[in-house]
């Protein structure tokens, strides 16, 4: 471990001119092993806030915590709206340079309030770290207990820390967070968490509409949907984030955008959110090597599974059968050019809708019809 992590430059190949992400890191880094740990117990502290802050907002009817981990919060909050059929408006923005103009003073002091504000002085003194995550411990333990205070310790070492090699040149970086660094997403989503929550308290004690507006908002690291928002997060967002962070809008349209592999717009007489399958590789003008061979060194069985497990997550992510089923017919048309087979394909289909039929049942179709229908696209 007595290397500094190099530079990769990896393209983006999808826009024009080609683009460039920075990314610095390696397995065999100097910092590795602190990185590694302090992820485990930074995910614990981002855990206890999303329980806190959930439970909070049931007794305020305010909505602190805005951080989600993938569209399934989105879709029930589709859903919910849609039953009022109140359905009015779709924001989304972008945090554009996220990770590199956060100021390190700044994101040290952040950080370290989250730390003592989840710390206590009875069951949460302690913390450990296990193989796969970190857990809390009351009294004497074998491992290396971590206290408050070395937790901030390692924060502010990692954020000061950060070297990394350019060739034979060593620099350190001054301002930000270092891309590919495994504690990184857990600071960025923190950080901003830490000034969404301070506002939504600061505005309701003022003016509880405001506050109340933002409910049906939520962020993906620097990526934020807003819905029914009447506009009020493009007005309050330099009021709530440092003047270091510019916010930009990313749809023109109020009636549809598309967020976390979402396409969703107003459909119904502007009553009613539609939602389906959204990815953004489909329009790049390259072909994509997605998804295994049926050919390759892996079980048969994983390789079906895999597209079970797809047709699963396409439904979750469709609001209505004909956009489920306009996903699936690339999808399935792949597959099968993959070396799938209709019979193999018809059987491990039946298995799963053996298990999640409930996900399928608001198509209103049989079990049967649902698998002929997906057979026949291959």
């Amino acid at each position: 471990m007595q290397k500094l992590p190099p530079l990769h430059w990896t393209p983006k190949m999808h826009k024009t001119p080609t683009g460039a992400r920075f990314i610095i890191g390696s397995k065999k880094s100097s910092l590795k092993p602190l990185g590694k740990v302090t992820t485990k117990i930074f995910k614990v502290l981002f855990q206890h806030k999303r329980r806190f802050c959930r439970k909070a907002g049931f007794f305020t009817g305010l909505k602190q915590f805005w951080c989600i981990d993938s569209h399934d919060e989105v879709v029930k909050t589709l859903e919910r709206l849609n039953k009022k059929e109140h359905a009015v408006s779709i924001a989304t923005y972008d945090f554009s340079t996220l990770y590199t103009t956060i100021p390190h003073d700044k994101l040290v002091d952040v950080l370290s309030i989250i730390v003592d504000s989840v710390f206590n002085d009875t069951t949460r003194i302690f913390i450990c770290e296990g193989k796969r995550s970190a857990y809390w411990v009351k009294g004497k333990s074998l491992k290396f207990m971590y206290t408050a205070k070395a937790v901030k310790e390692c924060l502010s070492f990692l954020t000061n820390n950060a070297y990394f090699r350019v060739g034979n040149t060593i620099f350190r970086q001054k301002v930000g967070i270092p891309i590919g660094s495994d504690p990184a997403p857990f600071f960025a989503n923190l950080f901003l968490f830490y000034y969404e929550s301070e506002w939504i308290k600061k505005i309701s004690r003022t003016d509880f509409v405001r506050a109340r507006r933002l409910f049906n908002t939520f962020r993906f690291i620097d990526d934020l949907n807003a819905l029914n928002d009447g506009g009020e997060f493009e007005r309050a967002a330099k009021e709530i984030y440092p003047p270091e962070l510019t916010v930009n809008r990313e749809n023109t349209d109020d009636k549809s955008a598309s967020f976390l592999q979402l396409w969703i717009s107003i459909t119904n007489n502007n009553k009613v959110f539609s939602y389906k399958l959204y990815d953004k590789r489909d329009a790049f003008p390259f072909f994509i090597v997605r998804f295994p061979y049926y050919s390759s060194n892996m079980p048969a069985k994983m390789f079906f599974n895999t597209i079970s497990a797809e047709i699963l997550r396409i439904c979750r992510a469709s609001a209505e059968y004909g956009s489920f089923l306009q996903s699936c017919d690339p999808f399935m048309k792949r597959m099968r050019k993959q070396g799938a087979t209709k019979e193999k394909v018809k059987m491990s289909f039946s298995k799963l809708l053996a298990r999640h039929f409930q996900d399928f049942s608001k198509y209103r179709y049989t079990k049967e019809q649902l698998i002929n229908n997906i057979v026949e696209l291959m």
